[in-house]
């Protein structure tokens, strides 16, 4: 549930989208910031107990939020919620840096995520949007590490990070994004980072270009397996790569995106694409989404011409189809 410029009406969910999304493999909670909309607990528990077993339920959260949010996703995180219900719950965490956090709210941050590793230690996962290649990335993996460590970690577990690059958003006002020709850079100083924290392992959710490990050395490849891509695919050795048929472009089987009136869109990139509405679907299936998904293709596949640097990359159709498409379109 994603809600670009303003917040879901309750009615609107409860009686309209929720009957319609309640059956889907992967519900996420998006936003803005999904736990400040004034009925958050109430949209989020009728979600959680309209869903099937085997599914999966999300919250993307900045951290800060109030007690009664915190405690109702403490809740559905223990061996009486999502466990119970054999349902996968996952809170991913974006962790600010200083620079555009006050000290106070960064320590509530990390208080946040230490109880929820301690209702459910695989409840959490922190994220990092990727902006520059001179960012502070080293600040943000030491505080995340120091956190893990602090809960006792068992030192033969690994744990991943998930990133992003900030790509360009697409029809609406300028934002600052990520140059692709920075990639390497920055995949340089998380090879760098990965040894230092042996239990640390990087995970892409949507596109891994795979230029970002260009400049690994020769006695690094054995860092290549500790990023993932497409959430929960290992990246194989460097030397497999030309033996087998690998694809670590844009992840366009990613649940769709719906807004405030229901309209749905791809990715947060292109929310200005409309590809549907919920109105269209009796349900928002895997049947909603391929039709929905082979439009956003056509429109920034095949009638979208590829730009540099990519145009003349090595992997280009060959294992990458240019990272995130939004490029294409600056």
């Amino acid at each position: 549930m994603r809600t670009p410029g303003k917040s879901m009406d309750f009615d609107y969910f409860i009686s309209d989208l929720l009957p319609k999304i309640k059956n889907t493999p992967v519900i996420n909670f998006m936003g803005g910031e999904p736990t400040l909309h004034p009925q958050f607990n109430e949209i989020f528990s009728r979600t959680f107990e309209a869903m099937p077993s085997f599914t999966s339920l999300g919250l993307f959260t900045n951290g800060l939020m109030g007690d009664k949010a915190l405690d109702l996703l403490v809740s559905t995180a223990g061996r009486n919620g999502a466990l119970k219900r054999k349902i996968s719950f996952a809170v991913l965490l974006n962790w600010q840096t200083l620079d555009n956090i006050s000290e106070k709210n960064h320590e509530r941050c990390g208080e946040v995520a230490e109880i929820f590793m301690r209702a459910n230690g695989y409840s959490i996962t922190f994220s990092i949007n990727l902006y520059s290649k001179d960012q502070d990335i080293e600040s943000q993996c030491e505080q995340i590490d120091a956190i893990y460590q602090k809960v006792g970690l068992p030192k033969d577990q690994e744990y991943r990070i998930r990133v992003s690059p900030a790509f360009p958003i697409v029809g609406g006002e300028s934002n600052i994004y990520l140059p692709i020709r920075d990639y390497p850079k920055l995949g340089r100083k998380m090879s760098q980072l990965l040894k230092r924290f042996p239990q640390m392992a990087f995970r892409f959710d949507c596109s891994f270009p795979p230029c970002f490990l260009d400049e690994i050395e020769e006695d690094e490849t054995d860092l290549v397996q500790r990023f993932y891509f497409h959430g929960f695919k290992q990246v194989p050795e460097l030397t497999e790569w030309k033996t087998q048929d690998l694809y670590f472009g844009c992840a366009d089987g990613s649940p769709m995106d719906i807004d405030s009136k229901g309209d749905c869109f791809n990715c947060f990139p292109f929310h200005e694409m409309q590809l549907g509405n919920v109105s269209e679907f009796k349900e928002v299936n895997s049947i909603a989404s391929a039709r929905m998904g082979a439009r956003f293709l056509t429109s920034v596949f095949e009638k979208t011409e590829v730009k540099e640097p990519c145009k003349s990359c090595p992997h280009y159709m060959v294992r990458c189809s240019s990272g995130c498409f939004a490029y294409n379109f600056i």
